[in-house]
This record gives C-alpha cells, sequence and structure tokens, in this order.
C-alpha cells in the first residue's frame, strides 16, 4: 500500500519512516518532520483507512469524535482521558533518530474502553495511537503544552467544567 505523499509545491514524494497498523486495517504512518527544538527527531503523523485517501488528524477531528462517544458515554470517555493523560505523564521524548524510527506503541490495551468503539469515528486504538504520537511529538520540544492541554479540556468536559464550544474552540486554534 502506497503511503507516500506529496507536499504541496513540491514534486517530492515523502516515504513514511514507520507505519502502525491497527486491528480495523487503518495504517498510522510517520514521516520525517521539521519542527520544534529537535527537527531531526520531530515527525508528521498521517493514516489511512481502507478504500480512504491518506489523511493528517487534525486535534479538532479526534477530539469532535471524543466529544461524540461522550455523548453516549461521558464516564468512560473522561476514564479513558484520564487514562492517556496519566502516559502523557509517563512517555518520554525520543532521544535518537534510532529510537524514533524502531518506536513500537506501547499505550493500547486490547480489552479497556473497547466500548467506546460503539460510536463515534475512530476506534479506540486508533485513537490512542494518535495520542500516543503526539504526546511523545510534543515533548520534543521543551515547555510545549498545547496537545497535553486538549486533554484537559476533554477531561474536564466530561467532568462536567467545560461546555462542548470551549473544546472545539481551542482544538480549532491548536
Amino acid at each position: 500500500m502506497d503511503l507516500s505523499y506529496k507536499q504541496k509545491g513540491s514534486s517530492e514524494r515523502h516515504e513514511p519512516i514507520k507505519y502502525y497498523e491497527m486491528n480495523d486495517g487503518t495504517l498510522i504512518a510517520i514521516y520525517q518532520g521539521f519542527r520544534g527544538e529537535n527537527p531531526d527527531l520531530d515527525f508528521i503523523l498521517k493514516y489511512k483507512e481502507k478504500n480512504k485517501r491518506l489523511r493528517t488528524p487534525s486535534h479538532t477531528h479526534w477530539i469532535v469524535d471524543l466529544l461524540v462517544k461522550s455523548a453516549s458515554n461521558k464516564e468512560e470517555v473522561g476514564n479513558y482521558i484520564r487514562d492517556m493523560l496519566s502516559w502523557y505523564d509517563k512517555l518520554q521524548p525520543f532521544s535518537s533518530i534510532e529510537e524514533r524510527n524502531d518506536y513500537e506503541l506501547n499505550v493500547f490495551s486490547e480489552n479497556k474502553h473497547q466500548s467506546l468503539n460503539s460510536s463515534g469515528y475512530y476506534s479506540v486504538q486508533t485513537l490512542t495511537a494518535f495520542i500516543e504520537l503526539f504526546s511523545i511529538n510534543e515533548k520534543q520540544t521543551t515547555g510545549a503544552f498545547m496537545f497535553k492541554t486538549l486533554l484537559e479540556l476533554v477531561r474536564d468536559y466530561c467532568d462536567g467544567k467545560k461546555d462542548f464550544y470551549q473544546v472545539v474552540g481551542y482544538s480549532k486554534r491548536v
């Protein structure tokens, strides 16, 4: 399966450094990035579902998916996000190009939070992979916090402390 992409205004094709296959067949790939204080370790995240085009997951997409899931099970989404925030605190940035290139996803648990697969767009496994990789990438830059803030906003929404518009509005600015 071709996971390469062409950047706008360029004829150069970018090949994935690594990709992961989810249980539902979704492929999540990382590509060489160029941002932050460690641009050599930075990566760009894209995914491809069966019979669909390669996409970049915007923060608004996965946030809205969690909000949709919370409409039927807000408590479980809150528990899921608390688990993801706990993992966020444990995850470390990559220390070498080899570590990044050989990285294996390790946050997803096959049995936990599976009830969330009954609503929304993304599977829990795909969401968890996005969150794990976004978390690591954010930690590549000292003082970066916007991704973690998004997770905290979803948690606060589930706890009744924030409303839908506050969460979606912030996700559009990130």
